[in-house]
């Protein structure tokens, strides 16, 4: 058998994000590998890719990305857009598929943007629907609001916590925390064998054009089901992605008996700032007494915890609020006391409200911190929804820049569906932080996106640079990150996409070779 003959990529900018050699000219590819890197004249090769000076870049690792829900997302009503009542209802009217008794779903709501209504109830959604069942969910996917058809196929049991009433006891349709749980995984049964197929391609169609080349997949769970682990596993193997898949799952011996070495994502600690339950240490702006919410308990924690890194698995929690990010911390210092682990990469997702002696908590624990710096592109600054909900706390939200310092290392991610999954966007918003004392450098940010986030799984051997005999995964772009002005890192056109050796995906018009 003939050895497969190396393709040359030459006349590019190349960042390697490999400290031993930064920068590049030119590297060769064999089969799916990247095979020689180089500065200076490049070697002959019968197959050559002439990439006109543009920049080429590890491709992206999206560390947070709940994979299957961002497809379905696709596939259902987007009300990111809407301004007013007048544009839900317009929408939703518009997008609603065929059939008296189909359900009508739609996603990426959020009431601070609306200018007419305060919130959205289920009186709203009767009178377009009163007879078809209707599920409006949060942008967050810690709230939702259904309509009077909706509730009553969901049956969701009386006295759980979560449903808001008006003043006469009546359920206004908006569900929160445990009736949120409860009512989403039944919402996640309802999808068909056909729906669940094309919501994987959906997703990847997503993530190719913005270069993400790698996922950190966080499937399963009560709030996201098991539907979504098998379609994921049953198409892992022929997706043009790195997929590793975290388990969100609280049963152990299942867990290690299927192999998994990952394990949680959205086990959540607390909730959203917001849905109003993000666990926080002092109540939210303008409304007295509401702190948020724990979903877990203190002992069962811990033992799980303990339990999961004694069998060696890796683990990762949802934790927003101070409280929450308290109450995991003395879990995994509790378990490490216990059964100490080397280099075991515990993670905290999200740890946006993360006091100084947290971070130096985790900082000195070992735990990597998960975060979605785009959150601050759409909610941060004084006049965003952290401020809403949180007033002058708004400065001490997602601290990048205080969290590196102290010697923490951060995988970068979308939290997609939540946000787009965009990892320049990304790169951007950890940049252009609206707290300037929390930005970051350009770098620092595109290793957020990379290396860090392959490390961050222990993928480091496989992707997150550019390096001989690690993948061949990169990303083509028409500018340079690290080299124009910061306020236009968000507007970088991805010219194309490389997976193992393979493009696939490349901009209308970007000629690949001379």
């Amino acid at each position: 058998m003939r050895p497969t003959p190396p393709t040359l990529f030459h006349n590019a900018h190349v960042h390697t994000l490999n400290p031993a050699r930064p920068d590049a000219r030119w590297f060769t590819v064999v089969g799916k590998r990247f095979s020689r890197i180089g500065s200076g004249d490049p070697p002959r090769a019968l197959r050559t890719v002439d990439l006109a000076g543009k920049t080429v870049l590890p491709g992206f690792v999206d560390s947070h990305i709940h994979f299957f829900q961002t497809g379905i997302d696709h596939l259902h009503i987007d009300l990111s857009e809407a301004r007013c009542l007048g544009d839900v209802e317009e929408r939703l009217t518009a997008g609603a598929p065929r059939g008296r008794r189909t359900w009508v779903f739609a996603n990426r709501f959020e009431e601070d943007r609306l200018t007419d209504v305060e919130s959205l109830t289920r009186l709203h959604l009767d009178r377009l629907f009163p007879d078809r069942p209707m599920w409006v969910n949060r942008i967050d996917y810690h709230s939702a609001v259904a309509n009077t058809a909706a509730l009553k196929r969901l049956d969701i049991p009386s006295g759980l916590f979560g449903v808001v009433r008006d003043r006469d006891g009546t359920p206004n349709g908006i569900l929160r925390s445990a009736a949120y749980i409860y009512a989403k995984s039944q919402i996640n049964r309802r999808y068909s064998q056909e729906t669940t197929e094309r919501a994987i391609h959906t997703a990847v169609a997503a993530c190719l054009p913005k270069g993400i080349t790698a996922i950190h997949a966080l499937e399963g769970g009560e709030v996201f089901g098991h539907q979504s682990v098998h379609a994921v596993l049953a198409k892992t193997a022929s997706l043009p992605l790195d997929v590793t898949l975290f388990l969100q799952e609280k049963d152990v011996l299942l867990t290690s008996r299927l192999g998994f070495e990952h394990l949680g994502g959205c086990i959540l600690v607390d909730g959203s700032i917001g849905s109003y339950t993000a666990a926080l240490d002092a109540h939210y702006e303008g409304r007295p007494g509401v702190l948020g919410v724990l979903y877990e308990r203190t002992r069962s924690l811990s033992g799980f915890v303990h339990k999961a890194h004694r069998a060696g698995i890796q683990l990762a929690f949802h934790a927003i609020g101070p409280r929450a990010i308290e109450m995991i911390l003395d879990a995994y210092e509790k378990a490490l006391t216990q059964t100490p682990r080397f280099d075991h990469r515990h993670r905290i997702e999200h740890f946006e409200l993360a006091r100084d002696d947290q971070i130096a908590r985790a900082a000195e624990l070992g735990l990597i911190a998960s975060m979605q710096p785009a959150f601050e592109h759409f909610w941060g600054g004084p006049s965003g929804m952290y401020a809403s909900r949180l007033g002058d706390r708004w400065r001490t939200s997602n601290r990048l820049r205080t969290i590196l310092d102290a010697g923490l290392r951060i995988a970068g991610g979308s939290d997609a569906n939540v946000t787009p999954p965009d990892p320049l966007l990304g790169i951007h918003a950890a940049v252009n932080h609206p707290n300037p004392d929390e930005g970051v450098t350009p770098q620092e940010a595109l290793r957020m996106f990379t290396l860090d986030a392959a490390i961050a799984a222990f993928n480091e051997r496989r992707h997150g640079s550019i390096e001989a005999g690690k993948d061949a995964s990169f990303v083509v772009l028409a500018e340079d990150p690290l080299g124009i002005p910061t306020h236009r890192i968000k507007d970088i056109r991805v010219c194309s996409t490389w997976s193992r050796g393979r493009c696939v995906w490349t901009a209308r018009g970007t000629p690949l070779t001379p």
